[in-house]
C-alpha cells in the first residue's frame, strides 16, 4: 500500500487525507470508490488527520463520494479532523452533510437551534 491509498479496518474502508496526500486521496476516491464499495463496507471513513484546510475541490470530491456511497447505502464519515478545521466545517454548515468528528470515538457535537 502506498501513502495516501485506502485500506480496510474492521467493516469499514479508510481513505487518509492530509495536506501532503490530499490530491492523491481525491484521485483515489474518484477513481477507486467502486472498488472500495464492492465488498459492501459498513462505512467509508475519510481520515482527516493532518489536513488543515478544505479547498473547493476537496469539498466537491467529498460531496460526489457521499452521493455515490449513498446510492449503495454506505455512509461517508469524516474522522480525526483537526478541531480548528472541524469548527470551520461546522460554521460553514457542512456538519449537516457529513458526520464530522475530531477523533474516531468522540460523538459529533449537536448544533444548538436559536
Amino acid at each position: 500500500m502506498s501513502e495516501g491509498d485506502f485500506y480496510p479496518v474492521d467493516e469499514t474502508v479508510v481513505v487518509p487525507f492530509s495536506d501532503a496526500t490530499c490530491l492523491r486521496a481525491i484521485h483515489i476516491l474518484r477513481w477507486r470508490l467502486s472498488e472500495m464499495l464492492a465488498g459492501g463496507p459498513e462505512a467509508v471513513v475519510v481520515d482527516l488527520a493532518g489536513l488543515t484546510g478544505f479547498s473547493s475541490t476537496t469539498v466537491a470530491a467529498l460531496l460526489w463520494a457521499k452521493r455515490r456511497c449513498g446510492t449503495r447505502g454506505v455512509p461517508l464519515r469524516l474522522r480525526n479532523a483537526d478541531p480548528a478545521l472541524a469548527g470551520r466545517l461546522r460554521r460553514a454548515g457542512l456538519d449537516t452533510i457529513w458526520d464530522i468528528r475530531t477523533a474516531p470515538d468522540t460523538p459529533a457535537p449537536t448544533r444548538k437551534v436559536t
